[in-house]
């Protein structure tokens, strides 16, 4: 063989390593992109976060190969991402409905002789959008049907939740049931307890939304709690004096159990185990008043904004969505402010796309920058 001839061939045989190298890479993209697509529990931004480093790993020139992707008012991109003529991009579908933008881009000139993209890297762009949309699509449909078909649960898995609850603060059987003696339903806006009124007992929330709330002579109410099933409630005038220093009302409809209070106080006595539970309650729901008041003597009213979407989406839903069963108006209290100044805020907060309202919710889109407006008051 000629030196020519063996010239070439190793030529050829870089090429075939070069391709297979790309091909590779190709499928390494897909495969990460699928793994990722695979995640319906976190948030949105959370998932473009993970696309947009990802992504640029499939190309031929990874190290100048940036992406932006934009679905609805939410927007993720690679670092150092800026628009250049050497790009592709497609809209983002749902039901044949526009709902966003997938831009790649180089930031750099690249060698053109192959074209600026491979025939195989545009096949790859468009394997990624259909998964993309298909993505969206299915979680788009998932979250309606969940929102309009949650299954209640039924009687005995909510019972066998509030028993296993109970268990966990140290409770033998023969308490629990002692505990749970007086079941009473309350509707939506009706009175638990009444301030001033003779505080005859602790109450456990097994069921509902409930809000506590200091009212004063001007028949004005500040909302200083609101409480999620498995809580208790009345702590405070278990050793205090015989009178509620709070009114209580059910948000939504609620079930509650009464406990008289020298029934409560025999069990904290017989059993340390629970005493001690009893003491971490009280302590947490404390710091949160603490929490509270500090809030409202030292922000101003964006930051106590910020504040109230924060403990009701971490401590009351455990979700980005803060359902509308709690009423601007009861927000507006808990913050200490009046209900116009409130849903003005949530307007500008809706505008800087920090928030989006929803006919039903309120859904935190960035956390971050919710948490970095409450820190600045």
């Amino acid at each position: 063989m000629n030196k020519k001839n063996k010239d070439n061939n190793n030529d050829d045989m870089d090429n075939v390593l070069s391709s297979l190298n790309e091909r590779r890479k190709e499928l390494e993209c897909i495969y990460k992109t699928e793994e990722v697509l695979k995640d319906y529990q976190s948030d949105i931004l959370t998932i473009l976060k993970q696309l947009v480093v990802i992504i640029p790993q499939g190309w031929r020139y990874n190290d100048i190969c940036k992406v932006r992707i934009n679905v609805g008012q939410i927007s993720a991109e690679t670092k150092e991402f800026k628009k250049t003529e050497l790009k592709i991009f497609s809209d983002l579908l749902s039901e044949n409905k526009k709902i966003g933008e997938i831009c790649l881009c180089y930031i750099k000139p690249v060698k053109t002789e192959k074209g600026i993209f491979l025939t195989e890297e545009l096949k790859l762009f468009e394997i990624l959008v259909d998964k993309l949309n298909q993505y969206i699509l299915f979680r788009t449909l998932k979250e309606t049907y969940s929102k309009s078909f949650s299954p209640k649960l039924k009687t005995g898995d909510e019972d066998e939740r509030f028993n296993k609850w109970l268990s966990s603060l140290h409770l033998s059987p023969k308490e629990i049931s002692l505990l749970t003696k007086v079941p009473i339903d309350f509707k939506k806006s009706e009175n638990i307890c009444k301030q001033g009124s003779f505080a005859s007992f602790v109450m456990l929330l097994k069921t509902g939304l409930v809000k506590a709330s200091i009212e004063n002579t001007n028949y004005r109410n500040h909302v200083f709690k609101i409480t999620k099933p498995f809580s208790i409630i009345g702590l405070s005038n278990l050793y205090g004096d015989n009178y509620y220093h709070f009114s209580a009302k059910a948000i939504i409809p609620s079930r509650v159990y009464l406990i008289e209070r020298v029934a409560f106080d025999n069990i904290i006595k017989n059993n340390q185990k629970f005493a001690i539970e009893i003491m971490k309650i009280y302590c947490d729901s404390l710091q949160n008043i603490y929490d509270k008041l500090g809030s409202i003597v030292n922000k101003q009213a964006l930051g106590k904004v910020c504040d109230v979407l924060i403990y009701l989406s971490q401590k009351i839903f455990e979700s980005n969505n803060i359902e509308t069963s709690i009423s601007r108006k009861d927000m507006a209290e808990f913050a200490g402010m009046s209900t116009e100044n409130f849903v003005r805020i949530l307007s500008e907060l809706k505008k800087d796309n920090i928030i989006t309202i929803h006919s039903k919710s309120i859904e935190i889109n960035n956390f971050e920058r919710l948490k970095m407006l409450s820190n600045l008051g």
